[in-house]
């Protein structure tokens, strides 16, 4: 009976492992991306992960999501501003055992100049963005559209369908 037991929380100890994994993805029941749009070139993007997803990876696919509405939009760069991320607790329903879950928020502009020097790379923001939401003062940041979506998909292997939710 006992074994039969220890068989049965394996089974249930892997299906919630196998469930917990997110990816970039649209919002769901495990976290993903969401968007609102607050004028016309103005959007509040928000990226909510799970247990199984860094900090980091909350930043950058948030910026993922930003620079593919950039890019649905026919524009060239778009500039992040007003971010916050943060970790909460959540409990997992165990005994003792509690859930980290990042979450990443960013309002963006578009615009269809050409990017600069001074943008920032997609890929190499969350250390920055980490920096400047302690410090409470966000400075705008410009990122090239084509090369954030470029960077982020390479880092993270993702394919065109992943990224342009293509069903």
């Amino acid at each position: 009976m006992k074994l039969l037991k220890n068989l049965g929380l394996a089974c249930l100890t892997l299906t919630a492992v196998g469930c917990s994994t997110v990816s970039y993805q649209s919002m769901g029941i495990r976290g993903g991306y969401s968007e609102k749009q607050i004028n016309e070139y103005t959007y509040r993007v928000h990226y909510s992960g799970n247990g199984s997803v860094t900090l980091e990876q909350a930043i950058e696919f948030a910026l993922l999501r930003s620079a593919v509405i950039a890019h649905q939009q026919g524009v060239d760069t778009f500039t992040s501003a007003k971010y916050s991320a943060n970790v909460s607790r959540t409990y997992a329903g165990t005994p003792g055992v509690y859930v980290n879950k990042p979450s990443a928020y960013l309002d963006i502009s578009l615009s269809n100049e050409q990017a600069t020097d001074k943008s920032v790379a997609c890929d190499k923001f969350a250390s920055l963005f980490r920096l400047m939401a302690m410090q409470e003062a966000p400075r705008p940041v410009t990122h090239d559209t084509q090369r954030c979506i470029e960077q982020v998909q390479q880092k993270y292997q993702l394919t065109e369908q992943q990224i342009f939710d293509k069903k």
